[in-house]
């Protein structure tokens, strides 16, 4: 926004893929973003039949990425320290957490591509961000990336 002439007309706005399925949509103000701005986002966001969140403050992977990211990595930690399998994992948060999908399903869902380019980018702006498990790594790096390569967590 700050290298507009117009800070006060800049807005962010976040859809989810695939945005025909995805209800959600995170709406981000600048610092400097007027409220008429947000008022008229939020109501676009509105037109489109989806729902608006908004993001008070601009951080590093908004609301949902800032959750859902380190849930990936903190999963596969999970995986490592109890032995527990893929499956046990994503059925104790669908059946227990209520979560429409399990987290490795999610995963494979969202491409290990963008979890690990989120994951690096939000480490590189806020340290508090946990780095990507090794499987993440290795699984972006053999390409190893969900439903678009046909093999991820899950094939």
């Amino acid at each position: 926004a700050d290298t507009t002439s117009r800070p006060d007309k800049f807005i962010g706005i976040h859809f989810f893929n695939p945005p025909q399925l995805m209800k959600l949509v995170e709406v981000i103000p600048g610092e400097k973003t007027s409220q008429e701005v947000t008022e008229l986002t939020k109501d676009f966001v509105k037109s489109v039949n989806k729902q608006a969140v908004l993001c008070r403050k601009d951080v590093p992977g908004f609301i949902i990425n800032r959750l859902f990211i380190p849930m990936v990595h903190e999963a596969c930690y999970v995986k490592d320290r109890t032995g527990a399998t893929l499956e046990e994992i994503d059925s104790a948060v669908k059946f227990k957490l209520g979560f429409p999908m399990g987290i490795f399903e999610l995963a494979d869902f969202t491409g290990m591509d963008v979890i690990h380019k989120a994951t690096v980018e939000m480490h590189l702006r806020d340290k508090k961000v946990i780095n990507p498990h090794p499987l993440v790594e290795k699984m972006f790096d053999e390409k190893k990336l969900g439903q678009k390569s046909g093999e991820g967590y899950y094939k």
